[in-house]
Formats: structure tokens, sequence, C-alpha cells
């Protein structure tokens, strides 16, 4: 791909992602059944839309300086996806690198396992959107960085995510798809938020039911 056809692709899935942050999750759940990460992974740091590409490590050892390599490596708009390989016991991510990701401009953090340090993670001066299975104050150790694989495809909450997919998260939950697969939908489900106001206000102003909802 030469530098302009880069530039273009960029510029294009900008625009996704601009139009992405104005629809509601939940409406992406009526039009698509693929790449909804399991609800045990929850928005456990700052409030808010998270929305961004995914930059990935597979961990498959609770080694902290890989995560730190990760992070530093981490561009602006960024969400760091970490697979833990199954473990639900040490956390990889905390204070620091929660802000040490924010520093990179990450758009914001899904771990398949647990973090630590959650008053910190929601702290809108200094955290940032994090979902993770829980909480735990065991955390990662100090190791050689030998133990983590950045750039691979992982296996987040039972979805499969490759580095450069579109990841979404609120508190409803997070979704994790190539952009192809979202741009097929996008227009549908701005078209129906869009609709949803009006729908709601005939439906608070009691008309009848069976002309409003679909019965088949």
């Amino acid at each position: 791909m030469n530098a302009d056809a880069g530039d273009r692709a960029a510029e294009s899935c900008e625009a996704l992602l601009e139009r992405l942050r104005g629809i509601d999750l939940p409406t992406l759940g009526h039009l698509l059944e693929e790449g909804f990460v399991s609800p045990a992974i929850r928005r456990l740091g700052q409030a808010g839309r998270m929305a961004g590409t995914a930059a990935t490590l597979a961990l498959d050892v609770p080694d902290a300086t890989a995560v730190n390599r990760a992070i530093v490596a981490l561009r602006p708009g960024e969400v760091l996806v970490v697979d833990m390989a199954g473990d639900h016991d040490h956390a990889a991510i905390g204070a620091v690198t929660a802000a040490a990701a924010r520093a990179r401009g990450a758009a914001g953090v899904v771990v398949d396992g647990v973090v630590t340090d959650v008053d910190a993670l929601a702290d809108p001066d200094s955290g940032l959107p994090v979902h993770a299975r829980g909480t735990s104050c065991l955390t990662t150790k100090r190791r050689d960085g030998g133990g983590g694989r950045r750039q691979v495809p992982v296996d987040i909450g039972g979805v499969l995510v490759a580095p450069g997919d579109i990841v979404l998260g609120d508190a409803n939950g997070v979704i994790a798809l190539p952009r192809a697969s979202l741009a097929a939908v996008v227009d549908r489900a701005d078209a129906s938020d869009t609709a949803e106001p009006e729908l709601l206000r005939r439906i608070r102003a009691g008309e009848d039911l069976s002309t409003l909802l679909h019965l088949g």
C-alpha cells in the first residue's frame, strides 16, 4: 500500500469511528450476531464511550514488562486489547499503566482478565475506559518481556480480535469487529437511532402498542 492509499484508509477508518461514536451499541445488537464480547467483561474504568482500533497483546505469562512495552508502542486512538491466556488472577492494568496508556492517546483498554486500582481507573482526571472481568490485588511481575506477543490475533471473551479491528465499548458491553462488518450496518444503525426518540414519545403518549411494535 502506498502512502496516499494508507492515508485514505486511515481517513476512512476515522470517519467510520466518528459515526460509530454516535450510535447506541445495543442498536448494533439488533443488526449483528458476531463480535459481541462475553458480558463477563464489563466496564470498570472511566465512564464514557470507548471507540478505537485494536492494538493486541497476547500475554502468555503474567509479565508486567510485556504490558509496558505494548503501552509504549500504542498510537493515538488505539484500544489496548490484552488476552491473558485464561489467567483471571493477575491484574495486568492498574493506575500507572492506565495513566501511561492515556498519555499515549489510547482510546481505552480491554482485558480478558482482571485489573486493579479501580478507583484510579474510574477517575476522570487520570483514568480511561477500561473493560475487564473483575478486580484483583495480585498483579503481574517485572520480567524480561518475553511473555508477551504484540499485534497478533487474540481471543477476548469468545471473540477473535485482530490488530486494527474496531473495538467499541460502553456500560452495556464490548463489541470488536473488522471495519467492513461495521461499515455494512452503520447506515441502518444510524437510521434506527434517529427514529427511536419519536417511537419512545409515541409509546409514552399512550398510542396503541400493536401499531408501534413489530408483532410478526
